[in-house]
């Protein structure tokens, strides 16, 4: 997972072509399990604590050979904006002003991530943007009740959440225990101020396993948290017992 991650976010260049990964996104430095990350000419920050043994100089050099052979240009140790980033918030100005416009909620959730462990009851979340809509699909179990408003109450807290309010709903709850494969309930939420762009897109998916029927065991080979296995996937009646759970606790 931390080369996963950084092969998705730190930047780098092919030249005359694109720039892939999050542009101006700079490595800080490195303490112990943590990667720090900064935003060039922002105070915007972010760590990534990995699980022990992660050695993320290692990583970072590997990452940056593999680069350099296939030609590609590694960005994320230059001290301010690159010409090939500069190069492409130019020619890609529409797309660039559209990740702008959800910074605020990109920037919201991240602080609030937890919820989708504490407050949701899916085993899975994934999410892209898609023009001015950021879309995120949470799947639940059928052996769990859905409970998309309990999520949802969290995340519009008037103290705790953010502003947002629910402009469009699509609710398919009264299909629970008839659907043999399963249904989805989709909720559209918009800053509450009309003025700020940005729509966020959240499909509550509710049946069989999205993932393949194997989906506790593969949670357990990597020391889930049992707590949350326990609820998201709990264990049919008469299941065998996964695979071993490896000791040094929940990562």
């Amino acid at each position: 997972m931390s080369e996963y991650a950084l092969a998705h976010l730190l930047p780098s260049a092919e030249p005359g072509v694109q720039v892939g990964g999050v542009m101006r996104l700079r490595v800080a430095g490195v303490r112990d399990l943590d990667l720090h990350l900064k935003l060039v000419n922002t105070e915007s920050s972010l760590v990534l604590r990995g699980t022990r043994g992660t050695r993320w100089r290692d990583l970072l050099a590997e990452r940056r050979r593999d680069l350099e052979e296939g030609g590609l240009v590694p960005l994320w140790d230059e001290p301010g904006p690159s010409s090939h980033e500069l190069d492409d918030e130019r020619e890609f100005a529409s797309l660039v002003q559209r990740s702008r416009d959800l910074a605020w909620l990109g920037s919201g959730l991240l602080r609030r991530i937890a919820m989708f462990q504490h407050a949701s009851t899916a085993y899975s979340t994934r999410s892209w943007i898609t023009g001015n809509e950021w879309i995120f699909e949470l799947d639940t179990h059928r052996d769990v009740p859905l409970a998309h408003d309990a999520f949802l109450k969290c995340l519009m807290d008037d103290v705790w959440g953010l502003p947002l309010k629910i402009t469009h709903q699509f609710c398919d709850c009264s299909l629970q225990g008839t659907a043999r494969r399963g249904y989805q309930c989709t909720y559209y939420l918009e800053h509450r101020h009309p003025e700020v762009p940005g729509i966020m897109q959240i499909r509550f998916r509710w049946g069989d396993p999205a993932h393949g029927d194997d989906m506790r065991e593969r949670f357990e080979e990597l020391n889930a948290d049992r707590e949350w296995l326990n609820r998201v996937l709990p264990r049919r009646a008469g299941m065998l017992a996964g695979m071993a759970v490896r000791k040094g606790g929940p990562r």
